[in-house]
């Protein structure tokens, strides 16, 4: 019987979802949250630093009118680099995306592990039900597979980084995206940006893991037009220039109808090269002839703003500056 029943319901949600054409919509967006929902905390790769105050967390959450969860491992100290193993990571993950209780997933922090836990994870149960999934850095692999899966998520600060607590407006910007607030957003203009005005989904991340995914199954969206965000730390300026040119190369940009461009923070090797990462970028991208806009304040620094990833949005990039709104479509 209860078999039944969950056959039935499968069958009704699929009817739910489908287009008045007959097919699937490309994008689900997951419930903005409520007062009283529950978030789940978790650790893909690194774990939760010792000198983060777990407490400290859940008091913030909590004058949201959030509760939290944190998972099993997320402070696990058993290994040398990740929070735990392979299994109980993805464990603990798979557990945060199965709870009907925990209404977002919000990544500790990143490090390096994300990539470990994909053969051993079920995403696709977020396209049946829906919710949000938090983090930038390395968590840009597990954004990466959404977007292939057709799910909206949240590149946005993580509570078990200290650069979270030292901008109060980074983390208002979470909030606002996990109630649904953040949907338009203003940069001051720069010297190194291209005009222009372009529509597309918001897909990106940190450069490093984008280029790592190329040729993978988690390889840049690029079914319909997008605009790809990017964004990077502690690298050197050569090596920003050979990941574009990779991705350009690799045919990753083919669909790419603007950039914009995060923090590049704590970059190396600006006088060896004889530019600096914006500069290196403008001149890669400069051929396709496309808007560019540079100093988006998300990624590695203090001031690290909440996006949607997935998401339908405009951008427009004068002289006066740039505007990025997202669609509500």
């Amino acid at each position: 019987m209860k078999r039944s029943i969950h056959i039935l319901f499968i069958v009704v949600l699929t009817a739910a979802v489908l287009s008045a054409s007959g097919e699937p919509p490309r994008f689900v967006r997951p419930p903005y949250l409520r007062l009283g929902d529950t978030v789940g905390l978790v650790a893909p790769a690194g774990r939760l630093p010792a000198s983060v105050d777990s407490t400290r967390i859940r008091e913030l959450f909590a004058s949201w009118g959030l509760c939290v969860k944190f998972s099993p491992h997320s402070c696990d100290t058993s290994k040398p680099y990740f929070s735990a193993s392979d299994a109980d990571r993805a464990a603990d993950l798979q557990q945060m995306i199965d709870d009907e209780s925990v209404r977002a997933v919000i990544a500790c922090r990143g490090g390096y592990g994300s990539v470990r836990l994909l053969p051993l994870l079920r995403l696709e149960e977020l396209r049946w039900n829906p919710k949000w999934l938090v983090g930038f850095s390395d968590i840009t692999t597990l954004h990466l597979a959404l977007a292939h899966l057709g799910v909206e998520s949240i590149h946005g600060p993580m509570p078990g980084s200290s650069l979270f607590w030292e901008e109060e407006e980074s983390i208002e910007s979470l909030r606002r995206a996990l109630f649904g607030l953040a949907l338009r957003f203003e940069v001051p203009p720069h010297s190194a940006n291209r005009t222009g005005r372009a529509s597309g989904r918001l897909i990106g991340g940190n450069l490093t893991v984008l280029c790592a995914a190329c040729g993978t199954p988690e390889d840049i969206y690029s079914e319909e037009p997008t605009i790809l965000f990017i964004e990077e730390v502690n690298e050197h300026v050569y090596r920003v220039d050979r990941m574009l040119q990779q991705l350009l190369r690799s045919g990753a940009l083919s669909n790419v109808q603007a950039v914009v461009v995060g923090d590049f923070t704590r970059m190396a090797g600006t006088e060896q090269f004889g530019a600096d990462s914006y500069g290196v970028i403008a001149d890669v991208l400069e051929p396709l002839d496309i808007p560019v806009l540079f100093g988006f304040p998300a990624g590695h620094d203090k001031l690290n703003l909440a996006i949607f990833l997935g998401r339908k949005a405009k951008l427009t990039v004068g002289k006066k500056g740039g505007i990025l709104e997202f669609s509500e479509e």
